[in-house]
């Protein structure tokens, strides 16, 4: 099954950006000090002197000297932990699917890497993978806290067929952010709870500040995925269920194909949303020219192009839509995947402990969002009031992007990769009232996607 998958895949691989888990905006950053590297101590036997172990990673913040110090300075801590040589290479983010898949195919892959959130499914259906499942058994051993400290939906995102491929170490949520002193100029003094408040907070903004956007975001790229996907979800529901069926033309679906409508309808939304790019989005927003946000969260570098903006930003309340009394966040868990080599002790010895020392991306990595790890959310680093937000309004409600399903199933590298939910998405946001229509064609779309991967 696996081999027949990865000749689908080749058509649709390269034409996705892996948009999930791309950084963002990060934190400002500092030089790194050796205090801040964790003194937990693996219990897993130390492989012979002289292994190499490689390691390709990406640069998850806007600095990247002060991120790649922070990461060598990591792997030196593994090298003495694990007795072998750790060799670092950091990969550009313009072609890392590329990268990743090529190396897979031609037998050139690391042993480890951070990638995005949907190439580990990539390489377990192309027989690249190697089970982590023996690491989560020593942490069980070692009644290691991290085993509680890591949410279930993150292990689950990165598990198939009952083997965990990759660790979940970093959490980007997607949220609505907002301008306080723009909610409390405009006589807004609670934060909307359901799709039909968050409307109504819309209309007030426009009332009162006519001349700023209500809320900006982004379909005109990557994000118009994330953007439905989102709202989706914030319903109880998404685009396919849990038994593998398209949905986009149920109820639930086409409510939120409804609201969008409404933003659009009502100019609750930029008239230049289905073209606007994420970069455009963050502009909009950061330069004061819009209330509200839809992305991952802001951090502290909005604050070196606008002060004010960065001092008066909040996440909001996770939203309820018109038919769950359980809405989820979506979110994306990022992946350190472990790749099908020679040395598969050592590589689990280096997975093992650098989930157990990479908490200085985030004190002196310029990484903006958090890590997976709860039992380090007490650290100064994330006593922001964005960060706190999201640990109070978001976190108790994340699932990856695929929830209901129990992770990533196999079509959904070509419904994200190819973008199958643009041409819905766009056509609501630029006035096509023929939203069944919309949704007959989407889920055609996807049910191919389905029957490709059997």
């Amino acid at each position: 099954m696996k081999k027949v998958l990865s000749t689908v895949l080749a058509s649709c691989i390269l034409l996705s950006v892996a948009a999930c888990g791309q950084p963002g905006s990060s934190e400002s950053s500092t030089e790194p000090q050796s205090s801040t590297i964790s003194e937990e101590t693996s219990q897993t036997s130390q492989p012979a002197s002289g292994e190499t172990v490689e390691f390709w990673d990406m640069i998850w913040g806007s600095d990247a000297d002060a991120y790649e110090k922070a990461v060598r300075g990591i792997c030196d801590v593994v090298e003495q932990e694990i007795g072998a040589e750790v060799k670092t290479q950091f990969l550009p983010w313009d072609n890392f699917v590329q990268v990743y898949i090529t190396a897979v195919s031609s037998g050139t892959a690391p042993d480890v890497g951070t990638t995005g959130t949907t190439i580990p499914s990539q390489v377990y259906l192309m027989g690249g993978t190697m089970s982590l499942n023996s690491v989560l058994d020593d942490w069980k051993a070692e009644n290691n806290p991290i085993l509680e400290a890591i949410p279930e939906a993150a292990f689950n995102t990165h598990t198939f067929d009952g083997e965990l491929v990759a660790m979940p170490w970093d959490i980007q949520a997607e949220c609505i952010s907002y301008n306080q002193a723009i909610f409390e100029e405009c006589g807004i003094t609670e934060e909307p709870t359901t799709f039909d408040e968050f409307l109504d907070v819309c209309r007030t903004i426009k009332e009162k500040r006519p001349d700023i956007i209500p809320l900006v975001a982004a379909a005109g790229d990557h994000e118009v995925h994330t953007l439905f996907t989102y709202f989706c979800m914030l319903n109880g529901t998404n685009v396919v269920t849990e038994d593998m069926q398209p949905n986009v033309s149920s109820p639930e679906v086409l409510n939120v194909c409804k609201f969008l409508k409404t933003l659009y309808d009502e100019e609750l939304i930029s008239k230049s949303t289905a073209s606007m790019t994420s970069g455009e989005r963050d502009s909009t927003y950061v330069s004061g020219g819009a209330a509200m946000i839809f992305r991952h969260n802001l951090d502290s570098t909005v604050g070196d192009i606008n002060a004010d903006v960065w001092a008066n930003t909040r996440v909001m309340n996770t939203l309820k839509g018109p038919d769950t009394d359980s809405p989820v966040s979506m979110t994306y868990f990022i992946p350190l995947l472990a790749f099908e080599n020679e040395h598969p002790d050592l590589t689990k010895a280096f997975v093992k402990a650098y989930m157990e020392n990479y908490m200085p991306i985030y004190t002196d990595g310029a990484r903006g969002t958090f890590p997976t790890r709860s039992d380090w959310y007490d650290e100064e680093t994330f006593n922001t009031p964005v960060i706190q937000d999201l640990f109070e309004k978001v976190v108790p409600y994340m699932e990856h992007p695929t929830w209901p399903t129990g992770g990533y199933y196999d079509a959904y590298n070509q419904v994200e990769g190819e973008l199958l939910l643009q041409s819905i998405t766009q056509e609501i946001l630029m006035g096509n009232t023929d939203i069944e229509g919309l949704a007959q064609q989407t889920d055609e779309k996807i049910q191919k996607a389905l029957d490709a991967a059997e």
